[in-house]
């Protein structure tokens, strides 16, 4: 039988935190106990104290808290989550940048703990319908996590009905496109098209340095992460954002992350009750 006190509780939650910044105390305990239990049989750790030397050793080797914290974080999404703002960014969004620079630069577009890509997928349909009616647009689509089994996942492209709601045939008919064709299992394998359109990288937030890669986005969708970190790191991240962003440039958080903006430096865009924030052109 695995014991799991109080110390190494502790012991635990500090690695992690100091590793990709998530304070486990927001996770519910019995969830990061079962996980524990379970990566430590997954890995054939005979105690707790040998599964938290693994943790430790990330510096060396990842793999051991990268598996964990994919699994303490909830991974769940599904195509066009929230299609309020995927409906602004076609009809509004997109129109206005590409009429302002007369389509002479692509629209470049982060989503920041991807999950099984479902989201930077989406972002992928909705480029593609857009460029239908306007083909001289180009996008770039970045997307990221740091758990690399999703980012496997996101890379495969495939989706079971939940992931789209049982809507695969009306989806494609909408946007008048094939998004993928069924395999065997009656699973959606999404079209090489939209695969070629996201670029995925495993992403860790806590290194703020990293996050260079997202300098001139003209869209940050970072939805559900930050409900993990600390004021903190919220804040630090949430000025990284608005400093990679470009003028006139969207920030998408989750819709329960309802975070103060640092120096009111974002204006708030009310979506029919869904908001995003964007960095002013004149800042």
């Amino acid at each position: 039988m695995i014991i799991i006190n109080e110390k190494h509780y502790k012991t635990i939650s500090k690695i992690v935190k100091d590793y990709a910044g998530i304070v486990l105390e927001r996770i519910p305990q019995k969830r990061v106990e079962k996980k524990l239990i379970e990566q430590m049989k997954l890995l054939n750790c005979q105690s707790i104290d040998n599964y938290i030397e693994l943790l430790e050793n990330y510096k060396n080797n990842s793999f051991t808290i990268d598996n964990f914290v994919g699994e303490i974080t909830i991974s769940e999404s599904y195509i066009f989550r929230n299609p309020r703002q995927f409906e602004y960014l076609i009809n509004n969004y997109f129109p206005e940048f590409f009429s302002k620079n007369n389509f002479k630069f692509p629209l470049r577009i982060w989503s920041a703990g991807c999950s099984h890509g479902e989201e930077p997928y989406s972002l992928a349909m909705i480029a593609k319908d857009f460029q239908q009616n306007n083909p001289q647009a180009k996008f770039t689509i970045n997307a990221g996590d740091i758990n690399k089994n999703n980012l496997k996942t996101a890379k495969i492209g495939i989706y079971d009905s939940k992931s789209l709601h049982g809507k695969m045939e009306s989806l494609s008919e909408i946007l008048g496109f094939s998004i993928g064709e069924y395999d065997e299992n009656g699973n959606c394998v999404i079209s090489d098209d939209l695969k070629n359109k996201v670029d995925f990288h495993w992403l860790n937030l806590k290194n703020i340095s990293s996050l260079k890669i997202m300098q001139g986005s003209d869209i940050i969708f970072c939805r559900n992460v930050l409900i993990y970190f600390d004021d903190v790191l919220k804040n630090k991240l949430i000025e990284t954002f608005y400093k990679y962003l470009n003028p006139n440039g969207l920030l998408f958080l989750g819709e329960s992350e309802c975070f103060p903006m640092p120096d009111n430096k974002f204006e708030t865009v009310d979506i029919l009750g869904s908001y995003a924030y964007r960095k002013p052109e004149n800042k």
